[in-house]
């Protein structure tokens, strides 16, 4: 074969190429950014939700369609979470009906289960498990054991303290060990992180200091005792 067609040819083979590849690139990243796009409405509502503390209720069934579209597309974690917690928000409306709510709690820890599966680390999705679980009555080592991992994958999570100080003191009589010596690490975080923020969860009544006193009596005593003067007469 001619050299002089051998270069001739060499630049439309080069384009040919990289023609294909582009296209190979497309079609493999296409299912991605089908879901991404499919499943932005969700992002958005749930981005406003962490910034405003509400949503919709109105929004959550088609929002919910919207993330297990996403979900055929390209099971994801995020889709698989943020469909639990659009279950979620469904089921802690009082003015669902029964039924629905027990329903929507279930759909929220078969979606969160499954986002765990492909990720587990994320200690918010196992505390939405926990208060699920609350909520519907399962045994109490299912909760904790939920609580558990909770504290496992994010350990210091500010965000997250007083719900989990809140659930783990309501379970704390049932706890082994392990989990009692979890519980009085997050209490000794959050008097350390978020001081201002436990005292008014005690003055209101949402965190029992008779808990507190359990965890802490005779080990950190000196934290006990700033912590009962914070309270100023709180509920025991």
């Amino acid at each position: 074969m001619p050299a002089t067609f051998i270069s001739r040819a060499s630049p439309l083979l080069q384009g040919l190429l990289l023609a294909f590849l582009c296209g190979l690139l497309v079609y493999l990243a296409y299912p991605r950014l089908h879901a991404a796009l499919v499943y932005l409405p969700v992002d958005t509502a749930i981005n406003r939700y962490y910034d405003t503390g509400e949503v919709q209720a109105a929004q959550l069934e088609g929002l919910q369609q919207r993330a297990r579209a996403a979900i055929e597309i390209q099971p994801h974690h995020r889709y698989h979470d943020g469909l639990s917690l659009l279950y979620y928000l469904q089921a802690a409306d009082a003015d669902n009906p029964l039924y629905l709510r027990r329903q929507a709690f279930e759909n929220a820890i078969v979606a969160a289960e499954a986002s765990l599966q492909l990720a587990p680390a994320q200690p918010r999705t196992w505390l939405r498990i926990a208060q699920a679980r609350s909520w519907l009555r399962y045994p109490p080592e299912q909760v904790i054991d939920a609580l558990k991992m909770a504290i496992f994958t994010g350990r210091v999570e500010p965000s997250m303290f007083m719900t989990r100080l809140a659930l783990g003191l309501a379970y704390l009589p049932r706890m082994d060990g392990e989990g009692q010596a979890m519980m009085r690490d997050q209490v000794l975080l959050a008097w350390q992180l978020q001081p201002r923020e436990l005292a008014r969860a005690l003055k209101a009544g949402e965190l029992r200091l008779a808990g507190f006193e359990t965890l802490l009596a005779g080990a950190h005593e000196s934290v006990l005792d700033e912590i009962r003067e914070a309270a100023g007469g709180a509920a025991r």
